[in-house]
């Protein structure tokens, strides 16, 4: 099946939103940022027959609200939350049961480069339980460690990541944003 091309999309995609705007009552605004799409069709999976998830790009749904707003003026209020990564997930069900079907989805995810960090890591002094071959990745890092009794053992306890900052490629931990504090 051929791709419409761009304009009878864009009409489309402005009838659809009109069309669930009209449909369901209540609807969320989600975040979407370092979600694969994977995950994506798990949320869209679990939430069948309950709710219905439209992503798209912002200025598109601005601008189909905008001209929904007569029908419907309190949809104004939704407008200054349409930023970033975000989509709707509109829905005739309980609130709470459909944001915990969404939370039910989420999933733990590996820190990238560039992203911003959601909590502060600590790495504590502490003997690490790893061998002595391992020294070269600490030193990397600019951890201060020793060998201990065959393995490699912390010496100062650091914040390689406050929350709120951007991790660096070189695992978070980068000299602007890294505290050390001595262990006596």
């Amino acid at each position: 099946m051929p791709r419409e091309d761009r304009t009878t999309w864009k009409s489309n995609y402005f009838l659809k939103i009109i069309q669930l705007l009209d449909d369901y009552p209540k609807c969320f605004i989600v975040g979407a940022d370092n979600v694969g799409s994977k995950q994506m069709q798990t949320i869209r999976l679990s939430l069948r027959g309950k709710a219905v998830v439209l992503m798209g790009k912002n200025t598109m749904m601005r601008k189909a609200i905008r001209g929904h707003l007569e029908n419907n003026p309190s949809l104004e209020r939704l407008l200054p939350h349409i930023r970033g990564n975000v989509g709707f997930v509109f829905t005739k069900e309980d609130l709470a049961e459909v944001r915990d079907l969404l939370l039910a989805n989420k999933v733990p995810a590996a820190a990238r480069a560039g992203a911003i960090a959601p909590c502060e890591v600590t790495v504590p002094a502490q003997n690490t339980g790893l061998g002595p071959e391992k020294t070269s990745f600490f030193q990397a890092l600019g951890i201060t460690t020793k060998i201990s009794r065959g393995t490699i053992e912390i010496l100062v306890c650091l914040v390689p990541l406050i929350a709120g900052s951007v991790i660096c490629a070189v695992n978070g931990c980068d000299p602007l944003i890294r505290r050390h504090t001595l262990v006596k």
